[in-house]
């Protein structure tokens, strides 16, 4: 594999012979002694508690030795356990996530878990795990908003060990650096008061840590403030403590937009205005003198906070629109790693490519030992080699299947089978969407593509993956899985996410999105999607309780009755249109109240599986908080940003957009019969021209391309946009429904 600079010290060496059990059954094996019998060190009691904590079912089956002289692991049976040998504790946990997935057959995801066809397998002879890449990296910024804002501590310790077993070796984290900010402003003499109003609900924190906006959902109180700071702390030990390294937020220059710039001998560029509505954070000229002097007193406050020394930080220079002014951006770049260098010798710039960023000119300052490139890549279609050209610089392939969080069948199959060394000179693979906790069989292949350096054989992994989120290989549900890969997970051109459910768009008869910026382009037969939830509904049915009581089937099952019901409102809506365009009132009358149906299908559906649920969802924001007031702040604060995004109507409604059965039945429903409402009043000739309101045409920008949109202020819609952040709604906690019942019905209907 070619590798982008001579400075990457932590390449692995050459693949092993991958050796997996071709059976979708798991194989009786002798339980004989197959290599020297040791006991396990006190180097790895964090990986013999990860497995007590994951699968304590394994817990005495399982020992770790460490061999610095190891190339990659290898798991050995001996008597009556197995004994996995690897140069250091993290790629022992990676070795176990690898006999879990391909060889014991336990399946562990965000949409359910499965140890129904799980065995202790004790393999016959040494099993050689295959090398990973050496920079294998999670998250987004945006991800730790549009999904990790409802993470709890426990939630957060289930991630921490799922990204171990899956090979991730470099993890953002953000949280507690609301501490960080208020410690630092404090000390530059920035008010209290200003401070609070700057730091925004962690909500919206990610857009905050890139210098997009400031205080959004705020201010949040000292309590909220002193708890996200105890979250951090507990976050990055734990990746220590499992050999992972915590990326934390370098200082690029970050200030409140109102800071004053007497007495910093350096001036404050302003940023001007994010999506036309926030005030950005303003940025100190890091070639200016009191730059470094700046930088250093945040990384005393960031140490503080988090108790530990940074090696990697993140934080980009004038992300996504930012003013660079007349800023020479190669000083700028070596003044800012010279900060992070001057705190940590050894220290890793991470940057962002994305909407023009990292700037050339910028790269330029970069010394390549000391930097990696986050090469956010949404081309998921199966074609072409996957190569970037940063000269010298490594970079990490890094997927973006999801967009705010949207729920919808989506990703990339073929380019991750193929995304080897021999179409890609990435030093590494990124777990980057906006969204996460959706598409199960997307992320395993993508945490397969992690571990596996050679093609990846489609039909040996979904034989892997069915056995372990079934427990079994039912034909049918392979046929499902096969159509699924094939249309679904094969988009055929660039595209930001999922197709959009319409019912989730502010209503307008020929809406085909539901988002600004998405692509309304249909790629795939809905006639299969809806052959691949029959074939999934058929093994049920065959299998009984075996495999319906599975919460993993449950979930997989709702979410392709949900897909249908989307793809079929497409066509149901084309009719609504039809008739309201010929004014048959009682045509469209009788369309539109299909239309609403498909909606209510939807939510009852969707109530089905705790995964679908907003209260289940809110649940664990309201447990970040220990207040009342603070519980309130962060379920209002999530709630404003899956709907209208901003306090206004503007272009980010809608954006980040979720399929939950709350949202569909008192959201998305109530805006659709208030339109539909409308659309009946004008075919009758009784409506006003207040309730039609009125349309505006605008232009944004997205990837420096201009988005032409339109906004359309009607009274009706407008307030239940507006106030359904604060409304008062029953929330669910737990599903409830038959699944089978509704997706016989469901199907059952052309």
């Amino acid at each position: 594999m070619k590798i982008s600079t001579a400075n990457l010290s932590l390449i692995l060496a050459a693949l092993s012979t991958t050796v997996l059990l071709s059976s979708c059954s798991p194989s009786d094996t002798a339980e004989q002694p197959k290599a020297e019998e040791k006991q396990a060190t006190p180097e790895v009691a964090h990986a013999l508690a990860l497995v007590k904590r994951v699968t304590p079912q394994f817990a005495d089956k399982v020992q770790f030795n460490i061999d610095p002289q190891a190339t990659t692991p290898v798991i050995n049976g001996m008597r009556g356990y197995i004994l996995i040998c690897a140069t250091n504790e993290r790629e022992c946990i990676r070795a176990y996530g690898y006999y879990l997935r391909n060889i014991a057959h336990v399946h562990m995801s965000w949409n359910g878990d499965n140890t129904s066809g799980s065995q202790f397998v004790i393999p016959a002879a040494p099993i050689n795990v295959p090398a990973a890449l050496p920079y294998n990296y999670a998250y987004n910024y945006c991800t730790l908003s549009y999904s990790g804002a409802h993470w709890d501590k426990a939630r957060w310790e289930r991630e921490i060990d799922l990204l171990a077993l899956n090979g991730f070796q470099y993890v953002l984290v953000t949280s507690g650096l609301e501490k960080v900010w208020q410690n630092f402003l404090r000390e530059l003499g920035y008010p209290d008061e200003k401070i609070m109003a700057f730091i925004p609900n962690p909500a919206y924190s990610a857009w905050w840590n890139m210098g997009n906006l400031e205080g959004e959902g705020g201010p949040i109180s000292q309590t909220l403030i002193d708890s996200e700071a105890e979250l951090g702390q507990f976050i990055v030990h734990r990746l220590k403590e499992l050999g992972m390294e915590p990326v934390l937020q370098g200082y690029v220059g970050f200030l409140p937009h109102d800071f004053p710039q007497e007495g910093l001998n350096g001036r404050i560029i302003p940023q001007g205005k994010w999506c036309g509505y926030y005030n950005r954070p303003g940025v100190l000229d890091p070639t200016s003198e009191a730059f470094p002097q700046v930088a250093k007193l945040w990384y005393k406050h960031l140490h503080a906070v988090y108790g530990i020394t940074g090696k990697v930080y993140g934080g980009d220079l004038f992300h996504e629109g930012g003013n660079k002014g007349n800023t020479n951006l190669a000083v700028a770049a070596q003044a800012v790693q010279r900060a992070m260098i001057a705190d940590s010798p050894d220290a890793i710039w991470l940057l962002q490519a994305w909407g023009g960023n990292p700037d050339k000119r910028l790269l330029d300052g970069c010394a390549p030992e000391h930097t990696i490139i986050l090469a956010l890549n949404k081309n998921l279609a199966p074609h072409g080699p996957q190569k970037f050209n940063f000269s010298n610089f490594p970079y990490v392939w890094c997927e973006l299947a999801n967009f705010g969080g949207n729920i919808g069948m989506y990703g990339g199959a073929e380019i991750l089978e193929k995304l080897s060394s021999g179409n890609t000179d990435a030093s590494g693979i990124g777990l980057i969407s906006e969204g996460l906790e959706t598409n199960p069989l997307y992320y395993a292949l993508l945490y397969e593509r992690i571990n596996n350096r050679g093609n990846i054989d489609r039909e040996t992994f979904l034989h892997h993956y069915a056995q372990a989120r079934y427990g079994c290989c039912h034909t049918k549900i392979m046929q499902s899985l096969r159509f699924i890969m094939n249309g679904l997970y094969k988009p055929d051109k660039v595209r930001e996410g999922c197709l959009e459910n319409i019912m989730c768009a502010r209503p307008k008869l020929d809406a085909n999105k539901a988002s600004t910026w998405s692509n309304p382009h249909l790629y795939y037969s809905p006639k299969e999607v809806e052959a691949a939830a029959r074939l999934m509904l058929q093994a049920g049915q065959e299998k009984g309780e075996a495999l319906t009581s599975l919460e993993t089937y449950q979930y997989d099952l709702a979410d392709l009755c949900r897909q249908v019901l989307a793809d079929r409102a497409r066509v149901q809506l084309a009719r609504c249109k039809d008739a309201y365009d010929k004014k048959d009132a009682e045509a469209f009358k009788r369309e539109s109240e299909i239309f609403l149906q498909l909606i209510r299908d939807t939510a009852e559906v969707l109530s089905c599986s705790e995964h679908f649920l907003l209260g289940a969802y809110l649940q664990g924001a309201e447990n970040r908080a220990t207040t009342p007031e603070d519980k309130k702040a962060n379920a209002v604060s999530l709630r404003r940003l899956m709907t209208t995004w901003t306090p206004q109507i503007g272009v980010l409604n809608d954006y980040a957009h979720r399929q939950y059965a709350e949202l569909m039945e008192h959201y998305y429903l109530k805006r659709w019969e208030a339109y539909f409402e409308l659309c009946s009043a004008q075919l009758a000739g009784t409506a006003t021209n207040a309730d039609a309101g009125t349309a505006e045409k605008q232009v944004t920008t997205n990837n420096g391309e201009a988005v032409e949109y339109i906004t359309v202020k009607q009274p009706k819609l407008d307030a239940i946009d507006t106030s359904f952040a604060t409304q008062e709604i029953q929330l669910m906690k737990q599903p409830t429904g038959n699944i089978m019942q509704l997706a016989e019905r469901i199907l059952s209907q052309p």
